[in-house]
């Protein structure tokens, strides 16, 4: 998007799935390569995974006491086949392969499932720490030394070298202008996305109120149904406003 001339990435997760993160990873490094300054912004928590998606920015900003790092990676699987024959419920299988059934939660890994796994792990773990010294430009050295899955606060991570800065969003939007080469007191024009719902939108969700009876939801469903009419005859005469699109975010009031 040609309008956009920097991403401003929040990041408050604990981590995942591997591909899901590399996905994450690969777009943010499209972005800086198509011009476009990344300037992360960590919350409560950025490990694993959500240290992941960051590790590709051109400047990380994290709270003094964000979990970060986390450079790691385990898996494994739950085997639930003794559980399932104490109420008597029995499992067979039919393959056609050795490994069809690896991932069976009816039956712990053999050796040779065991050693792919094991070289499952390695080669993400491999690619991890390679990543993280990439973006970070540390010696893998370096890496490995502050990564195999240990966690660190913050401002540990700034000592380490694993972010940039310390600070919540008004530091990320000091470096947002920084990379963008704005003065200080500049104004940034800023969307967000996504787009936050409005009190109809989230009524008209079962997770509007997760506390409620079951009966108070069931009333609350009725409601939101009989006004929807409402609501469009109002948008039809212009005397409600039309939701946006589902690429269209309102932006911040005031400068940043």
């Amino acid at each position: 998007d040609d309008d956009v001339e920097a991403i401003l990435f929040r990041v408050n997760s604990p981590g995942g799935s591997y591909i899901a993160s590399d996905s994450i990873w690969h777009e943010t490094v499209r972005a800086r390569e198509a011009g476009k300054p990344v300037i992360v912004s960590m919350s409560d928590v950025a490990g694993s995974g959500g240290y992941f998606v960051a590790m590709a920015a051109d400047t990380i900003v994290a709270q003094p006491g964000t979990v970060t790092g986390s450079i790691g990676v385990y898996g494994g699987k739950l085997v639930v086949r003794e559980g399932y024959g104490k109420i008597g419920v029995t499992f067979d299988a039919v393959s056609s392969n050795p490994r069809a059934t690896m991932w069976s939660a009816t039956h712990s890994f053999d050796e040779e499932q065991w050693e792919r796994m094991q070289a499952s792990l390695d080669r993400i773990y491999e690619d991890f720490t390679h990543k993280v010294a990439e973006g970070r430009d540390m010696t893998p050295e370096r890496v490995h030394e502050v990564a195999r899955g240990r966690i660190w606060t913050g401002a540990d991570a700034l000592e380490l070298g694993l972010v940039d800065a310390l600070g919540g969003y008004p530091v990320a939007y000091d470096k947002v202008r920084e990379a963008l080469g704005l003065q200080p007191d500049d104004r940034l024009d800023l969307k967000v996305f996504p787009r936050p719902k409005t009190p109809f939108e989230i009524l008209s969700t079962s997770r509007g109120f997760p506390f409620a009876s079951v009966g108070t939801q069931r009333a609350l469903w009725r409601l939101v149904t009989a006004m929807r009419p409402v609501m469009e005859l109002g948008r039809r005469l212009g005397v409600v406003e039309a939701p946006p699109g589902p690429l269209a975010v309102p932006a911040f009031e005031g400068a940043y």
